[in-house]
This record gives structure tokens, sequence and C-alpha cells, in this order.
């Protein structure tokens, strides 16, 4: 896993949290600090598959297109990892009978962690974590 995937969760729980009101890069990235270069690069691929909307122009800025509900994390991961958990190279098994059953033993239990994973994120959905915020910020208010 890596940072891009929280980038992006925060990203995308942002936009949820102010729906039908378009946000800038620059609003977005004053708000989790991340260069908004970065923030314009992500949402583009994210509205590639159609999760947001884009204005251009002085009223401009993104919005999410798709119900927070709808968005699991499991999509989110997909989108955003373009490789397994890390697997050793082929070349190591060469390198005698130890690395290579080593090697098959590794490959085993990281498909077993990915798939684990997948399953967990896919329970979790964008809109389960916007009321989780909610309602967390409530009681602080309280």
């Amino acid at each position: 896993m890596n940072s891009e995937l929280s980038v992006v969760i925060y990203i995308l729980i942002i936009l949820s949290s102010h729906k039908n009101e378009k946000l800038t890069s620059a609003q977005i990235s004053e708000k989790i600090s991340v260069n908004p270069v970065r923030i314009r690069r992500i949402l583009s691929s994210f509205k590639k598959v159609g999760y947001v909307k884009t204005k251009e122009g002085i009223d401009g800025g993104y919005v999410l297109s798709v119900e927070p509900h709808d968005i699991t994390l499991q999509d989110i991961y997909k989108l955003v990892s373009s490789k397994h958990l890390q697997i050793p190279k082929p070349s190591m098994s060469s390198k005698g009978h130890l690395t290579a059953e080593i090697d098959m033993q590794l490959t085993s239990i990281f498909i077993e962690c990915e798939q684990q994973l997948m399953r967990q994120l896919g329970k979790i959905n964008l809109g389960s974590m916007l009321k989780l915020m909610t309602d967390c910020q409530l009681e602080r208010t309280e």
C-alpha cells in the first residue's frame, strides 16, 4: 500500500463532504497539504472512470459524480494500485532450492494477504467513512 491511496481517499472524502459544491485543486490542497498539481493529476484519472466531474473556468472545480456509498475502498485501491503486494522476483529462485521454497511460500502468503485486504476494503465505502467522520465531529462539539 502506498501514500497515493491515502491521498486519493482524502480527496474523495473532501469532495463527498462538499456535495454539489465545486472545489478547485487549490481548495483541496489547502485542506490536505498536497500539491495542487498532484491533486489535478489524481482527479484526472478519476474523471476518466466517471467518479469526478470537472468544470473549467472562473466557476470551475471538481465535484464527485457518484454517490459516496457507491464507492468502496476496494474500488479506489484497484484504480490506484498498479501492482499487487510485492512477490519475490523469479531470478531469486535460481539461487538454490531454499530460496525457491521461500519464494513459493511468500508468494502464497502475499496472495492470501491481498485477498484479505480486498475483502476488507470492499466492506468500506466513502459514505460510511464520511458518516463516521461527521459523527465524531458532532461528538467533539457537544
